[in-house]
């Protein structure tokens, strides 16, 4: 079993896959469970921030379809043609990524869910692997196979709507984009030939900073919602740092992490480990099954 997401609520959003279906579960505070839907070839689900609604990428060619509380799902966007691939969710909208033109020619759209009204902010090509927007939408931070590049909704010319962040090695450089609450700042793990780091850019800065340097090529950094801290994944666990300075914070027993998800209120993560699916408590550490 595996955590998808988690709600502001405390609602937990799981699948357990045998073959090729997934049985998506709610796990409410309590610990009530209910099953909502099973669905083939899933790849990954996200509730919508601040509703029950659940979106949901699955199929081949990929597509997405709104799952309701009562688990009525229904099509939002796919075709036989091409991929549609969630990257990320935001109060009403989503972000896919589709392959219309080219299967190696991605568009990066933004929708709105309840009336459709769709907006194209990158339009250039390219194999499009992942996307960050910031919580005012301004910035898009878009990774591609050699270069990361910053998309601008908003730019004063027509030459400031998509410059370039930084180049980027095929088979390493910076991964779990995230940007702070102040749509200014992007967090990232960089990773090298030898080893990974937790960096920070700044749209104003070329720069990147190093904020926790000499990691595990295993590692990956996990933003808070709220932008203040910030964990790593560990083999051996969950170490969480200050996102200003990268300082130590504390550490939490989770052997073997795989899916982090932050609660939308900063207080606590939902953890994937070896020995199943854990709660942390953000301010001691403290580690409580599921």
């Amino acid at each position: 079993m595996r955590v998808l997401d988690v709600d502001e609520r405390g609602r937990l959003l799981t699948a357990a896959t045998e073959g090729d279906q997934s049985r998506l579960v709610e796990t409410d505070a309590k610990g009530n469970s209910r099953e909502l839907a099973v669905v083939g070839d899933l790849t990954l689900a996200r509730y919508l921030p601040e509703e029950r609604t659940v979106v949901v990428q699955h199929g081949t060619p990929a597509r997405l379809s709104l799952l309701r509380a009562n688990g009525k799902m229904s099509p939002l966007l796919g075709s036989p043609d091409h991929d549609t691939e969630l990257l990320g969710v935001l109060p009403g909208r989503i972000v896919y990524r589709a392959n219309r033109r080219h299967r190696l020619l991605y568009t990066v759209v933004i929708r709105n869910v309840l009336v459709g009204e769709e907006q194209a902010v990158y339009d250039r090509g390219g194999s499009v692997l992942e996307a960050a927007v910031s919580a005012n939408s301004r910035h898009i931070a878009i990774r591609m196979p050699r270069k990361l590049v910053l998309v601008d909704t908003m730019p004063l010319t027509e030459d400031d709507h998509v410059r370039l962040i930084s180049p980027e090695p095929v088979d390493a450089g910076h991964r779990t984009l995230a940007w702070l609450p102040d749509s200014q700042r992007l967090l990232a793990t960089e990773y090298g030939p030898e080893s990974a780091a937790v960096t920070r850019w700044n749209v104003t800065d070329p720069e990147w900073s190093t904020l926790v340097p000499d990691l595990p090529l295993s590692a990956t950094a996990h933003l808070a919602p709220d932008g203040r801290r910030f964990a790593v994944a560990l083999p051996d666990g969950i170490s969480l740092h200050e996102t200003e300075t990268g300082r130590y914070l504390r550490s939490a027993a989770v052997p073997a992490p795989t899916d982090v998800r932050w609660t939308p209120d900063s207080l606590r993560l939902v953890v994937t480990g070896a020995g199943g699916i854990s709660w942390v408590e953000a301010e001691s550490g403290a580690v409580k099954a599921a």
